[in-house]
């Protein structure tokens, strides 16, 4: 496993998510930490939230120690810091474990949503904050995973590199991985609960299937 992808940010409605993998030094931890953090700032910048710190145990000295790392690098305002129960541990371990297997190292987060005519081209993995709206494009030689509803033209592994998409729903007016494209099923019913989904391929195929630690494993 690639270093650069021992720590993860997940963003949810209760707060933010640092994935932290638990088969590295505390040190490298820190280190790319660091790194990550100040890569992302824009997308932390000036937000009130709390922060669960997750996938490994961590002394009272080494949490201080990471929450400073935190405090020191952006303008968040942390409300408090959170445990995890132990639905939420499966879940964000799944995901850890998920995107270690591709070895992405750079990740491009972009805060708000995109409307028609704007487009996010990124050499790595992008992260949405908001929603892919028809008429506007992203496109990433990584993964695509956009926190919000994905109603545009996607293309992840835009070099033929092994990558999935992930959205919190997702109808895409075209979303394509690699050389194979593919568009969601139409939603009709609007009373159907939105449900996350991610996009990936198998033998030449895009599937589409909501995300649980089944389809994440099963990759």
């Amino acid at each position: 496993m690639k270093k650069e992808n021992s720590v993860l940010f997940k963003g949810t409605k209760d707060g933010i998510i640092v994935l932290l993998d638990n088969t590295v030094s505390f040190d490298i931890i820190k280190e790319q930490l660091e790194k990550k953090i100040s890569d992302a700032k824009d997308f932390f910048g000036g937000v009130k939230s709390s922060i669960f710190l997750d996938g490994r145990e961590l002394s009272n000295s080494e949490e201080k120690e990471l929450i400073a790392i935190i405090s020191s690098k952006i303008n968040l305002n942390i409300e408090y810091i959170k445990k995890l129960n132990k639905e939420e541990k499966i879940k964000n371990n799944n995901l850890l474990n998920f995107e270690n297997g591709f070895g992405e190292i750079n990740t491009k987060f972009h805060k708000g949503t995109l409307r028609s005519g704007q487009k996010v081209v990124y050499d790595g993995s992008i992260v949405i904050l908001g929603d892919v709206n028809p008429g506007s494009e992203v496109t990433a030689t990584g993964n695509i995973i956009i926190l919000g509803a994905l109603k545009g033209i996607v293309h992840a592994g835009c070099k033929g590199d092994k990558a999935f998409v992930a959205a919190l729903k997702m109808n895409p007016v075209q979303l394509r991985i690699g050389d194979i494209i593919g568009r969601a099923a139409d939603k009709k019913d609007k009373k159907t609960e939105v449900v996350a989904e991610l996009a990936y391929i198998d033998e030449d195929t895009i599937y589409i299937e909501p995300i649980d630690g089944k389809v994440l494993n099963n990759l």
